[in-house]
């Protein structure tokens, strides 16, 4: 069966035990050790939300991934890291069946899972990943600076000018067809570049400039 654990604070303490009253006689177990319970009930009032326990129980079960039951004792807003959790208010009046029937939605098979909180202890860690990736960033710098300054790395210029070579080659051979060279070819040149496909139309029109600039070519 599922275990439960009850936190609260001491003025709280009645409505704390009628609800551990109803929850294990509905078969609920209380857990016997805390962080092993699966259900969190969290009695808040304004001197629960004061209570440095109350407050550390209701993260270590953010942490732990477990469900959490908000139940109000007495009018006071719900901390920050539950409160887009639906609480049920027994400041004025004690509901033993929505008690039960809260528990059961969240522990049915199928249940969602609870909603991922960023605590205290997550953006810790999310800090400490931060700060080991920015290590690693900047320990990458310092050597890629080392290997240029230091021992000369650099690019493989002859590499990088023969495929800008082939580039330039593959460019021509698939626009020289279409260059104006002869009157009539210069006359019907733009309707040429608007029969051509758009990406070579400003190499086609580059070209034949060069063309005209250059008539030796």
């Amino acid at each position: 069966m599922t275990t439960i654990r009850i936190v609260n604070a001491p003025g709280d303490a009645a409505l704390a035990a009628r609800l551990r009253d109803d929850l294990t006689g509905a078969g609920y177990t209380p857990a016997e050790t805390p962080g092993a319970e699966q259900l969190l009930v969290a009695v808040l009032s304004p001197e629960a939300n004061a209570d440095a326990a109350v407050q550390a129980a209701i993260t270590t079960a953010l942490d732990a991934g477990q469900h959490i039951i908000p139940v109000l004792a007495k009018a006071a807003p719900l901390p920050r890291l539950i409160d887009h959790l639906a609480a049920l208010d027994f400041g004025e009046n004690y509901d033993a069946a929505a008690l039960l029937a809260y528990a059961a939605a969240l522990t049915a098979p199928g249940a969602s899972r609870p909603l991922k909180v960023i605590t205290p202890s997550v953006q810790k860690a999310n800090r400490r990943i931060g700060a080991w990736l920015g290590g690693l960033a900047l320990l990458w710098f310092i050597i890629g600076l080392i290997l240029v300054g230091v021992y000369g790395l650099q690019a493989p210029i002859e590499e990088f000018n023969m495929v800008d070579t082939l580039e330039a080659a593959t460019v021509q051979s698939a626009i020289s067809r279409s260059l104006p060279r002869t009157t009539e070819d210069a006359a019907s040149f733009p309707m040429t570049v608007q029969a051509a496909p758009t990406a070579q139309r400003p190499l086609l029109e580059a070209s034949a400039t060069a063309l005209v600039a250059t008539p030796g070519r």
